[in-house]
């Protein structure tokens, strides 16, 4: 019954969000200082008609911060987390730790602990001391996945700044959709479902303190706020996501 619950309560949230969330967020409060923010990753809407005549420049060097980060002194070997690989592919944990490292290597500092636990009953969406990843029921088919971070709102703005701390994440990749794992990464292979990489990537931005960037100058960036099916191209990082999470953590 929680879990039937939990995912009604997340898909009425869901369609409260039929918009990407903008900068400036705001924070649900869960405390006085202790706030919620929610990142939800949609698939990429269809573009119909004809193509603009002078197509978007690329710009692979820009970023925008979150405002908030982790307090790396608190955890010397990096942030730990949990996953719960119920309901998703064979092999995802290895997937999602992939995804995670990848922003490790972009910093001189240890950003996520190099060894997840990994239990099927850790559950997500509270904050309740865990990071957790996991895959669960959401039943907008439009979104991919989402990521929950509490901060402490150290500056009582009520909104996403910089000098407030993160305390915790989550990580949901939906099971209304499919997913799988691309076998040669960002090969010429391509697969017809959600590669797990592809999206954890994407997701451990967030909960590095990165936002999403809409626009189609960014969609090479990892930050690029949509996906679609097969598509591996946020496995790797590009300037603009290396350049701000050396902005967030690097001495």
């Amino acid at each position: 019954m929680k879990r039937f619950l939990v995912a009604v309560a997340v898909a009425g949230l869901m369609l409260s969000l039929a918009a990407p969330v903008a900068m400036a967020k705001p924070g649900k409060p869960i405390t006085p200082k202790v706030l919620e923010a929610v990142f939800i990753h949609y698939e990429e809407p269809a573009k119909g008609g004809r193509p603009a005549p002078t197509p978007t420049p690329v710009d692979n060097t820009y970023y925008q911060l979150l405002g908030p980060k982790w307090d790396l002194a608190k955890y010397p070997s990096g942030v730990p987390y949990i996953v719960n690989p119920s309901g998703g592919p064979a092999g995802a944990v290895a997937e999602v730790r992939a995804g995670l490292e990848a922003w490790d290597a972009a910093t001189g500092v240890e950003l996520f602990n190099d060894s997840p636990t990994i239990d099927s009953n850790s559950w997500w969406g509270k904050l309740d001391g865990k990071n957790n990843v996991s895959w669960q029921v959401i039943g907008d088919g439009r979104v991919i996945a989402g990521v929950w971070v509490w901060y402490q709102d150290n500056d009582g703005s009520g909104t996403m700044s910089a000098g407030d701390e993160v305390l915790e994440t989550d990580m949901v990749f939906n099971t209304s959709v499919r997913w799988g794992i691309d076998p040669d990464g960002e090969g010429p292979t391509k697969i017809k479902v959600y590669d797990v990489r592809n999206i954890a990537t994407h997701e451990g931005g967030h909960v590095v303190g990165l936002d999403d960037l809409y626009s189609d100058a960014y969609r090479d960036l990892t930050m690029y706020g949509y996906s679609s099916k097969g598509e591996t191209r946020k496995i790797s990082l590009e300037v603009g996501d290396i350049s701000g999470t050396q902005a967030l953590y690097d001495p």
